[in-house]
């Protein structure tokens, strides 16, 4: 089994920007080496270090996490695989550091011998908006599209 690196793009910011003063474009993109642990005939364990960093209007945003991830191999078609991926990391904002649970609903499929096209839902624990600006509802979602090589 491989190692597989990924890189992905927040499809919002890209195309649309949001609610907070962001317009069209900025970068922000998700990192993630995936590190096998446990293969079975059709799925698979991994475990990974993720970072996201946003270059946003109000400042940039880092994100470092680990977790841990359930594949299955061949969904519904060849070469399509679905995975559920939860996590525990930190969000560097504003000065300050604050823990951060999240969970990547990804889904890949592989276009060539060492590459996949890959789909990421994020589910994230935005704990900087809980301390920056006290807001009771921090949990976000965010779509990210990408690559993964299979080293």
């Amino acid at each position: 089994m491989l190692c597989k690196g990924q890189v992905h793009q927040d499809l919002r910011l890209l195309f649309v920007g949001d609610e907070r003063g962001n317009e069209i474009g900025p970068l922000d993109i998700l990192i993630k080496f995936e590190i096998p642990l446990i293969q079975y005939s059709k799925s698979y364990i991994t475990v990974f270090p993720l970072l996201e960093y946003s270059d946003l209007y109000t400042g940039s945003l880092k994100r470092y996490a680990v977790g841990l991830g359930y594949f299955y191999k061949d969904v519904f078609i060849k070469k399509l695989n679905m995975g559920v991926l939860p996590n525990y990391g930190i969000i560097l904002r504003f000065n300050s550091t604050t823990g951060s649970f999240g969970t990547d609903i990804e889904i890949s499929y592989r276009i060539a011998k060492r590459v996949s096209l890959s789909y990421v839902h994020q589910i994230i624990e935005r704990t900087d908006w809980k301390v920056t600006y006290n807001e009771s509802e921090y949990i976000r979602s965010s779509s990210f599209i990408g690559i993964k090589v299979h080293l």
